[in-house]
C-alpha cells in the first residue's frame, strides 16, 4: 500500500485498507483520522490534513506503483529544436 511520512509532522499519510476515507492519517500519538482526496475530514480524531499528501496518496491508486502514479513527462519522448 502507498504510505508516506510528513516531514514536519510526522504523520503517516497512506490508503486506508478498508477503502473509507481514502487516506488513513495516524499522528506521533498513535491517533487516526479519515480524510478525502483533498484533505478534507470524514471521521476520526485527527481533523487535520495535509492536502497535497492527501492527493499523493490517492493519485496512484490503492497499490504502489499503479497507472496513476507515474508521470506522463516519462512516457512521452520530448524533442527539442
Amino acid at each position: 500500500m502507498r504510505k508516506i511520512r510528513h516531514a514536519l509532522s510526522r504523520a503517516v499519510y497512506e490508503w486506508a485498507p478498508d477503502d473509507h476515507g481514502p487516506v488513513l492519517v495516524t499522528d506521533r500519538e498513535g491517533r487516526q483520522g479519515r480524510f478525502d482526496r483533498d484533505g478534507g475530514w470524514v471521521a476520526g480524531e485527527v481533523r487535520r490534513a495535509d492536502p497535497e499528501l492527501c492527493r499523493w496518496i490517492v493519485s496512484g491508486g490503492r497499490e504502489p506503483g499503479g497507472p496513476g502514479s507515474r508521470s506522463r513527462r516519462f512516457e512521452t519522448e520530448e524533442t527539442f529544436s
